[in-house]
């Protein structure tokens, strides 16, 4: 895998010698869009990503493909109509990764809205998608409320409302997207970072980058450059001496063991301070996940971490709603922070979670920004930026990933043989781990890791195997410790030691893979180490 004749080293190879129709900079899931819908269009693409695919925004989301319900009271209708009916094409075209998930409203007395205000809310929320969603929405008194979450808040409890949207794998979204940009033609590659802009008198022409592996840099030529960096939008536009655009805000959330916060449902809490909306989520695999904050962020995008204050914060919320949990900072398992490259409001005196979750594309010849916008809106966005560029190239083709599954989800179904055999082999709850994660791919990944050297557990909590760190390294592009820890398994989020005991023996099947040196093998087993310590950086207080 390693070597001038890897995949890698003939990607690399072609950035430099070849012109492209589209250079796309940034790998998270609208850039990874982008590149996909283009290709499938017929344009010569180009992808590069500074770190991995995923990992920022795209990789610290809720998790979630929603549609918005608190937009809707924020009078956003709009984006509203356009999430929730984005919501259910996913459900179809990535079925394996978009999967229903109930949510449960809870209705106290003294709270803002009654009771029959969210009821005829939810009627309007399903009636935008015209009722096509997984279930409408069901309303329950008090006591049948708390038969579905029994370890609910009881005081002044006066009903709930269960509803449905869907949760993801966003580290996997994007990475599907990667890979089926990959497969149709485009040349993609991560760990490779985007430097000054190449231009040709007042037309940009391209971009210098640098392969941060390696430290080699050259020039990627092309005719028309997309800025899809997502929270580092402002710093490339500043590339091109433009104005910034962006009002991020910080998002955290916290994952603990299901034992002591068993959620059913995905709770839609208001915090009992300052009533924002944050959800308690049913993560699987034995985990719950909290989240997430909203305060604005003014410093780097590659600083952001939690601080005390904020898993305080969380920790206060869950809390008041599971009353029984107690829970504490000692049973935080791991953290993930993450930036919502926001658009900057025309108020500068709205709060955070009131800025505009819309985006706005800038453009000038040969050149574009995609800011702000919705992990759930994703496909459309692209389309819309891939509008804009083959109307700048003289094209005229439509875009087609409107109708177009994921890769693993061609041929993926939940009831077929091959799932019925994964329970048998695996039991059902890994089973779906599998499935979920790799959708029709299941079967040839299990197949990898019957192998006897390939089948070693990665975490007794866990179903992960060895061979899957092959899976990603040879099929799933990852060049890193930190890219198989962190996004290709989560490890870093689901493990209760992070992945810090195993990582030494991922770290050697990559080098064998990857043709490591011991040096290089230890630089990746420091740098992982690093990123579990920034997840753990409340902890410094």
């Amino acid at each position: 895998m390693s070597g001038v004749d890897s995949p890698r080293a003939r990607a690399l190879k072609s950035l430099a010698d070849e012109p492209y129709d589209l250079l796309v900079v940034g790998g998270g899931i609208t850039g990874a869009g982008i590149a996909r819908d283009a290709v499938l269009r017929g344009l010569k693409v180009a992808l590069v990503e500074k770190l991995d695919f995923a990992a920022g925004t795209s990789s610290k989301s809720t998790k979630l493909i929603h549609g918005g319900l608190r937009y809707l009271e924020q009078g956003e209708i709009k984006l509203v109509f356009e999430s929730v009916n984005e919501r259910n094409r996913l459900m179809r075209l990535a079925r394996h990764l978009v999967r229903p998930l109930p949510f449960l409203v809870a209705n106290y007395r003294g709270d803002r809205r009654w009771l029959v205000t969210l009821d005829v809310g939810l009627w309007l929320y399903e009636a935008l998608c015209f009722f096509g969603g997984y279930k409408n929405h069901r309303t329950y008194r008090a006591a049948r409320t708390l038969e579905l979450e029994p370890t609910l808040r009881r005081e002044g409890l006066v009903g709930g409302i269960v509803y449905y949207d869907a949760m993801t794998d966003d580290a996997r979204i994007t990475l599907e997207n990667v890979l089926d940009a990959q497969a149709s033609g485009a040349v993609v590659a991560n760990h490779v970072r985007a430097g000054t802009l190449v231009t040709s008198g007042d037309h940009i022409a391209g971009v210098t980058v640098t392969d941060t592996l390696s430290g080699a840099s050259f020039d990627v030529r092309a005719k028309v450059v997309v800025n899809a960096t997502g929270p580092w939008s402002d710093e490339v536009r500043a590339l091109a001496g433009e104005k910034p655009l962006l009002k991020p805000t910080k998002g955290i959330h916290i994952v603990v063991d299901e034992r002591r916060l068993p959620a059913r449902h995905a709770l839609v809490m208001t915090h009992p301070k300052d009533k924002r909306v944050m959800f308690t989520i049913p993560w699987g695999l034995g985990r719950t996940a909290i989240g997430t904050t909203d305060t604005f962020f003014d410093g780097r995008p590659d600083t952001v971490e939690p601080t005390a204050s904020d898993v305080s914060y969380l920790l206060d919320a869950a809390n008041h709603f599971y009353p029984g949990s107690k829970l504490t900072p000692d049973d935080v398992i791991s953290t993930w922070s993450g930036l919502r490259p926001l658009l900057k409001p025309a108020d500068e005196g709205a709060g955070a979670s009131q800025v505009s979750r819309e985006h706005l594309i800038v453009e000038r010849p040969g050149f574009l920004t995609i800011a702000g916008g919705k992990l759930t809106t994703y496909r459309t966005m692209s389309a819309e930026v891939v509008d804009r560029v083959v109307k700048q190239l003289g094209h005229k083709t439509p875009s087609t990933t409107g109708d177009r599954p994921l890769p693993g989800a061609r041929g993926f179904e939940d009831s077929d043989e091959a799932f019925t055999r994964f329970t048998a082999q695996l039991g059902r709850a890994d089973a779906e781990a599998f499935t979920s994660m790799y959708g029709a791919r299941a079967k040839a990944v299990l197949e990898r890791c019957a192998a006897p050297e390939a089948s070693q557990r990665l975490d007794p909590e866990l179903p992960w195997l060895l061979g899957q760190v092959d899976e990603a390294v040879d099929a799933e592009l990852a060049q890193t410790l930190d890219d198989v820890l962190s996004r290709r398994l989560s490890l870093v989020l689901r493990a209760k030691d992070q992945g810090l005991g195993i990582a030494p023996v991922v770290a050697q099947r990559m080098a064998q893979r990857l043709g490591w040196s011991e040096a290089r093998t230890a630089q990746e087993l420091e740098a992982y180490r690093a990123v579990v310590a920034s997840s753990r950086a409340w902890q410094r207080g």
